[in-house]
């Protein structure tokens, strides 16, 4: 296993809000797909009435769930990492090979919200709408939305400290 220290201690409340409020919508996303699942479950085979459209909703909310979430699983570092490489290097190679490593997550979160702003104003320009009813703009805002703080976590709990080799 790759020696890193503890995580950080996590800020004040009162600086981190931003935590309590990614919470709040994660759980609130959670609690919405299992009422639209459930609803249609119950409407589809209990009623054979099962309501328009209604389990399209289900991606979009995953969708959501998905890269709203990714801020918090580099908060609670949760992601799923293969170490095989980083194992097998020197010790004074582990932390440039994991600087490289998040670096490059970086560069990919950076073109994912380049590249879904250009969609994002491609959609407002269109005024795209999904077969709910509702402006394309909203799903589409959770990509950026989610990337920009999950960057901003990165940066925060990974780069930054292997920067100032504090890791």
């Amino acid at each position: 296993m790759v020696d890193l220290p503890e995580t950080e201690e996590p800020p004040p409340v009162a600086r981190d809000r931003l935590a309590v409020l990614e919470r709040i919508v994660i759980v609130g996303l959670f609690l919405a797909m299992t009422v639209v699942g459930s609803v249609q479950i119950v409407n589809r085979h209990g009623f054979q009435l099962p309501v328009w459209n209604l389990e399209q909703l289900l991606p979009h909310i995953f969708i959501a769930i998905t890269f709203l979430g990714l801020p918090m699983v580099y908060r609670h570092r949760a992601y799923l990492a293969v170490e095989v490489v980083q194992e097998a290097l020197p010790a004074r190679w582990r932390r440039p090979y994991r600087l490289v490593q998040w670096l490059v997550t970086a560069a990919f979160l950076m073109a994912l919200i380049w590249t879904t702003l250009d969609v994002l104003q491609f959609q407002f320009e269109i005024n795209a709408i999904t077969t709910m009813g509702y402006p394309a703009a909203i799903l589409t805002a959770t990509v950026p939305i989610g990337a920009v703080l999950a960057l901003w976590r990165l940066w925060r709990i990974e780069i930054r400290p292997l920067l100032r080799k504090e890791r």
